[in-house]
């Protein structure tokens, strides 16, 4: 994803972050208590805690699908920003109340508790956005005056720690939103840490960045999978019913804002051509309404729940709210996480990176450009790369060697300094000088030679004799 394209979309972002989660925590608790007879949930309080917690879309299936297979970049945008939000809102609107006791919580009128959860959602909103765009600069200018770029193994691993570090420090120092923090330092470190790497520095980052999100994707998942097995049936019953709330909430909510949404790029872009305002067709509405699976988030606050729960409604009540999410999260992932590539292909959503976002050149345009010419200077300055003598580019080398079976370039070939530099970087990022291991398959390649290869004849002879001596042993 394009930074350029998040934030040309990222006020449309906002509406469907905040405004659709609210519509689908009203749609779905309201029908939690007016369904209460057929499972057991009847007080207020519960319900709406946990429409808050399981408003929070966390399309990990499907944007995995849509990066696959490089779909509309609008799309693509929509879904991935209104996902990361979206955690902010619902995380506040759940803490609100879940985390306030029984007796201030009864107390509160409708519109203190309005302007709780109004203030709460901004301030976590404008706090964490703070927070990891002045973190990013942080560690932007560490990359600059310590010249870390110049070693590949100790950027890669600094970025990669710079993620954790910022997380931890959003939620458990500051109180706000990791989530969010963590993708605008990212926003802001692409554009402005990548100079500091080198090109290989810059490979090795989004390897080591990608396997490692895939890695925690998949335990989240290893752990639902197994916890699904416990489930019990009044938890089995209430997923059901919720799971039905969850598409009418998310329904209810995607189309009005998607229309909204458009009447809007209309107003706003009116002396732009239609092809240039970016507007949602049905298609992308959609598969946006398609794209509401439920995750991690929803677990995470699931197991946050108070014990208030059993006491105001029931014995097994929180426990019956964990199974039911269990339940969602691995229904829409099996049905609407399996469905992701078929319905695009049938919608005739673009893919292959065919569509593109052309942005309009305007007074924010150049109003961003302004901004940049005073940042870039500070946080980037002139970073110097030597490229020429990088541990990838020799690898392949070696590589290409041995696959037209000729040696290897040796590493004594080269001049001393640079033979230092390059067996020290292979053994940091490898922990190995020669990490194509071209000794050992020189050495098989050799004792291949040296098999004498058996004609025709050869084989026929010996197989005639091995049948003769079957023969003779019977």
């Amino acid at each position: 994803m394009r930074h350029k394209d998040f934030v040309s979309q990222f006020p449309y972002i906002l509406l469907f972050a905040i405004f659709g989660t609210l519509i689908s925590m009203a749609i779905v608790g309201g029908l939690i208590l007016a369904t209460a007879d057929l499972h057991g949930i009847s007080n207020p309080r519960v319900a709406f805690a946990y429409a808050a917690l399981i408003s929070a879309v966390d399309p990990v299936a499907t944007l995995a699908t849509y990066a696959h297979l490089n779909v509309d970049p609008l799309l693509n945008t929509i879904v991935f920003g209104e996902s990361v939000i979206n955690d902010a809102v619902a995380i506040v609107l759940f803490k609100t109340l879940n985390d306030v006791p029984s007796q201030v919580f009864d107390s509160m009128t409708g519109v203190e508790l309005t302007g709780r959860l109004t203030f709460g959602v901004l301030q976590l909103l404008t706090c964490s956005l703070g927070l990891g765009i002045a973190l990013g600069c942080m560690y932007c200018l560490i990359l600059r005056f310590s010249q870390l770029g110049q070693s590949t193994s100790a950027s890669t691993i600094f970025i990669f720690f710079t993620a954790f570090f910022t997380y931890n420090f959003a939620e458990a120092v500051c109180g706000q939103s990791g989530i969010i923090a963590v993708l605008f330092c990212a926003l802001l470190m692409g554009g402005f840490a990548t100079p500091h790497l080198s090109t290989e520095g810059s490979m090795m980052t989004s390897f080591l960045l990608k396997q490692m999100s895939s890695i925690a994707d998949m335990f989240v998942f290893l752990f639902v999978g197994i916890a699904v097995v416990y489930i019990e049936p009044n938890g089995l019953i209430f997923g059901l019913w919720v799971t039905l709330f969850c598409l009418a909430g998310r329904l209810i909510g995607t189309v009005p804002l998607g229309l909204l949404t458009n009447c809007i790029k209309n107003a706003a872009m009116k002396h732009r051509p239609s092809e240039k305002r970016h507007l949602l067709s049905w298609r992308h509405i959609l598969m946006m309404w398609h794209a509401g699976l439920r995750g991690g988030i929803a677990l995470v606050l699931t197991l946050e729940l108070g014990d208030w729960v059993d006491e105001i409604d029931g014995k097994g009540t929180k426990e019956c709210l964990r199974n039911a999410t269990l339940v969602i999260i691995c229904g829409f992932l099996l049905f609407f996480g399996g469905t992701t590539q078929y319905l695009l292909a049938k919608l005739g959503i673009p893919m292959g990176g065919v569509g593109k976002m052309e942005h309009h050149k305007g007074d924010m345009r150049e109003y961003q450009n302004k901004i940049l010419s005073w940042v870039k200077p500070i946080l980037v300055g002139r970073p110097n790369h030597d490229n020429s003598n990088t541990v990838i580019a020799n690898i392949l080398s070696d590589i290409r060697a041995l696959r037209r079976g000729e040696t290897p370039t040796k590493i004594a070939s080269q001049d001393t300094a640079r033979s230092a530099e390059w067996t020290g970087n292979a053994y940091d990022m490898f922990g190995t000088f020669d990490p194509c291991h071209a000794d050992e398959i020189a050495l098989a390649s050799s004792m291949r030679s040296s098999i004498p290869e058996m004609s025709e004849s050869d084989e026929e002879d010996e197989l005639d004799s091995s049948e003769g001596g079957i023969g003779a042993r019977d």
